[in-house]
């Protein structure tokens, strides 16, 4: 089929519906069916999408350490990706990046199940709309909360969106932990309403195997995920299909760092002084994330939360020295509880002052957006 009105396959009719209800905000009267169709073909010409994946291979750490792997397909033919979210080393993913090639391997992870989807159709000998995708949570601490991590998922959100219209047809969230509201309310918007409609968070410890297996054959799961399959070797995870993440080695970090500093917020120092930035987290189960360096120098670095009702404090991060004008320093806390949270900064040096640059922000839960029946339960 050549992609023009009148000349549609199925997929392509399904992809121009699709598109079409994405950008329904921003439509003109003017827009037709040719205009949304040029729009796509143009899109995958651009990118030579025919020979991409082969023009465009994955650099070895993500090949590695990208979690995702295909089980099988569910009861209705779409193939099951499984994606170990929660054990996924953020930091270390995007330091084995080039900032450069950041769209490239968006591209390529969503253009390879896009591939997948279109040889399942093959196999099932019928058009298999979407893929149903297990998002497992075991694991996810503050450490997704990293800012440029965060931007690169909602990137391939974005392009999958945009140009890969329909990919999705149930999404599976498992074993959610307390601050999956948090990390879900940063990714949320830049899902399209039909998205966010298939998504199904699975809260019980207990059932969430058995409802997978109402959807999905446990001969097309792991053992560990409720299924029948097991590797050669017994192991029920069955890392020869499903990559399991894990902490990526530094030997396949790249120099050039993600850091903007024109986003940052600066004070001065006085030689061995302090300064102290309060912060109020006025909802619980929430985060605070934060990035700093200095023009020259090291500083001491704390964390502390006031006690209310007295001259207290809870220590948060124990203070320590940080040699920071070369690279910057980045983390994120949990702020399960309310209250004041004091980040101090101290200046090491008794003979001039320094120059921090910083940025401080705290993460609320979408707590609403998770207690709409769009999201669904395990029952």
């Amino acid at each position: 089929m050549s992609g023009r009105v009148g000349d549609l396959s199925p997929e392509q009719a399904e992809k121009l519906a699709q598109l079409k209800v994405n950008l329904k905000d921003i439509k003109k009267d003017t827009y037709t069916d040719q205009h949304y169709l040029r729009f796509l073909r143009e899109w995958r010409a651009k990118n030579k999408m025919s020979t991409f994946l082969d023009d465009h291979p994955l650099p070895e750490a993500i090949l590695k350490y990208w979690p995702n792997g295909t089980s099988g397909v569910d009861k209705e033919g779409h193939l099951v990706v499984i994606m170990t979210i929660g054990r996924i080393d953020a930091r270390g993913v995007l330091f084995s990046l080039k900032a450069s090639d950041r769209e490239t391997v968006a591209i390529h992870i969503i253009e390879k199940l896009y591939h997948d989807a279109r040889e399942n159709s093959k196999t099932q000998g019928k058009y298999i709309e979407g893929i149903t995708f297990i998002l497992d949570m075991e694991g996810l601490g503050p450490q997704i909360l990293w800012k440029p991590f965060i931007s690169l998922w909602n990137e391939i959100m974005v392009i999958m969106e945009q140009y890969y219209p329909e990919t999705v047809n149930k999404v599976f969230i498992t074993r959610p932990p307390a601050i999956f509201p948090l990390t879900y309310s940063l990714v949320r918007p830049f899902l399209d309403e039909g998205t966010k409609s298939k998504v199904k968070i699975l809260k019980s410890s207990s059932k969430w195997q058995d409802t997978l297996l109402k959807y999905i054959e446990d001969d097309q799961l792991p053992k560990h995920w409720g299924g029948s399959q097991v590797d050669p070797d017994g192991d029920p995870k069955c890392p020869s299909k499903i990559v399991l993440a894990g902490k990526v080695p530094e030997s396949y970090y790249m120099k050039d760092q993600l850091f903007e500093e024109e986003a940052l917020s600066k004070i001065v120092i006085s030689s061995g002084g302090t300064k102290m930035l309060k912060y109020e987290v006025r909802v619980p189960e929430s985060a605070i994330r934060y990035v700093f360096k200095t023009d020259e120098g090291d500083v001491t670095f704390s964390i502390y939360k006031k006690i209310k009702s007295s001259e207290g404090k809870e220590i948060i991060r124990e203070e320590k020295k940080y040699n920071c004008h070369v690279i910057p320093v980045d983390g994120e806390v949990e702020a399960e509880t309310t209250g004041f949270y004091i980040f101090c900064f101290g200046n090491t040096s008794r003979m001039k002052s320094k120059t921090l640059s910083y940025q401080i922000e705290v993460l609320e839960p979408d707590e609403e957006s998770l207690e709409k029946s769009e999201l669904g339960d395990d029952n």
